[in-house]
């Protein structure tokens, strides 16, 4: 363990330009980002356009600073001069991780402190959010580069390596992925996959300092990389239907409660409940079906609507997998491929609809004056904004809330009318995003001033469930709404 702490101070010693530089474009971040959010004035386009500047900067000091560490002791070839000298191969990626760590991700999680406390917030507020976005970007930009740095011998030929994969990598999103990410991933498939592909390529780094082979490397990095192609084109595409489906099944089982069902009602679909604004991706067609859902208590809510269905029309069969759906008061829409429709909409067919969700109780309430900058329940904190709450949280929020406004508007008479958003107000993490506040805008339909009261209710998990309905003679093409 010495001889690693005696190569990081040598590398410390060598690289501290490359570090100054990075902790600079961090500070000057810092200061930036908080003069762009909302109720901190009309910020000057200047000001807009260096912060996104600044993120793709780090970006780039995150690589540079990551491939010289890598190449003070460059792995590949056999003529290096460190050879020579007593290291052994552990020693020296202990050195390295510890580098990295304390010069690459430690100020980096300084300054995104600094920005929560500035918009008073703290990381504490969100420590599994804070954990999953760090996880996140190291899976996706830390230890890739890494791996990159191990792999070649030079600055310039990293920085080739680097934009080689970037454009395959997008070339691969335009031409294979269009418009699926409406599919239904299966249960755990982010933690499953983020565990394997971290095993995966640590593992890879490790070999390529144990054994120093950098041809193979490189092709286990390269299959490595063929492999989560392979596996989000198959979850994308729903070339793996049936186990997904099966494991999706069993994460949302048949609801037991006799009251909860789904309900057909014969006829056109109300003008109301016609959906016509919903995004449709392109080679999809939009299906708005006269259903309804009973038995859900009135103040419950769903989260995470999906169906799939199967569909048999003169000796024509297709099973979707589960796509997002949006259900109203007296309707269900979903998507159909713009092929499997052109196919089953000329006349009647027989549908058979599997719909899942998870049902969302209402926790206490808490009523909160608004004012200038007022905490909210979620450990988040809200600024008004020319009369429109704007709340940020760290990271993330991790229930549903509903917001809602009192007759009383407060001090700026503003007239009396009572205006409520129920909003999610990001039920994710901000993943690899460099600023760690999350800002959700509260769409009320009346101004909300200093004074004015706010009910936030938000809404906990109660449980999964899946309900199934059978039409066996339904036209499709009379429920087409885009």
């Amino acid at each position: 363990m010495m001889q690693a702490f005696h190569i990081f101070r040598k590398d410390l010693r060598h690289l501290w330009p490359e570090f100054g530089v990075y902790v600079l474009l961090l500070l000057a971040y810092a200061v930036a980002a908080p003069e762009v959010r909302p109720g901190s004035g009309s910020p000057d386009s200047l000001v807009l356009i260096s912060v996104r500047l600044l993120t793709y900067l780090i970006a780039i000091a995150f690589f540079v600073l990551i491939v010289r560490v890598i190449h003070e002791e460059r792995l590949v070839g056999v003529e290096q001069f460190w050879i020579t000298r007593p290291y052994r191969w552990s020693s020296l990626l202990i050195a390295k991780v510890i580098f990295i760590f304390t010069c690459v991700v430690l100020p980096f999680v300084v300054m995104q402190g600094w920005l929560l406390s500035q918009a008073g917030l703290g990381m504490l507020d969100s420590p599994s959010g804070m954990m999953r976005s760090l996880l996140m970007i190291c899976l996706i930009v830390w230890l890739p580069f890494t791996l990159i740095a191990a792999i070649t011998s030079t600055l310039s030929e990293a920085f080739m390596v680097l934009i080689g994969v970037l454009v395959v990598w997008v070339s691969l999103l335009l031409s294979l992925f269009r418009g699926e990410g409406l599919t239904m991933s299966p249960p755990f498939a982010f933690e499953v996959l983020a565990v394997f592909f971290a095993g995966l390529l640590s593992g890879v780094l490790i070999y390529q300092y144990a054994k120093r082979r950098t041809s193979r490397s490189r092709i286990a990095l390269a299959v490595i990389a063929a492999l989560f192609v392979l596996l989000l084109y198959g979850f994308a595409n729903a070339h793996f239907g049936s186990p997904v489906r099966a494991l999706i099944r069993s994460r949302y089982p048949v609801s037991s409660e006799s009251s909860l069902r789904l309900v057909y009602l014969p006829g056109p679909v109300a003008y109301e409940d016609r959906n016509e604004d919903t995004h449709v991706p392109r080679g999809f067609v939009g299906i708005t079906l006269p259903v309804r859902l009973e038995g859900l208590p009135a103040d419950y809510k769903l989260h995470n609507t999906n169906v799939s269905f199967t569909v048999d029309a003169q000796g024509f069969r297709y099973v979707s997998p589960w796509r997002s759906a949006t259900v109203g008061d007296g309707s269900l829409s979903f998507v159909v491929p713009q092929k499997v429709f052109d196919r089953v909409a000329i006349g009647d067919a027989h549908l058979h609809l599997e719909f899942l969700a998870e049902k969302l109780r209402p926790g206490a309430s808490q009523v909160v004056s608004a004012s200038d900058s007022f905490r909210v329940p979620g450990n988040g904190r809200c600024v008004l904004n020319h009369g429109v709450p704007v709340c940020q949280y760290a990271y993330w929020l991790p229930v549903p809330t509903r917001v809602k406004a009192s007759d009383d508007h407060g001090t700026c008479g503003a007239s009396n009318s009572t205006g409520s958003a129920y909003t999610t107000l990001r039920l994710i993490p901000a993943g690899t995003n460099v600023d760690p506040v999350i800002q959700q805008v509260l769409h009320l339909e009346s101004t909300v001033c200093s004074g004015s009261q706010l009910t936030f209710s938000e809404y906990y998990p109660a449980g999964n469930f899946r309900l199934e309905l059978d039409l066996p003679s339904v036209n499709l093409g009379q429920y087409k709404t885009r």
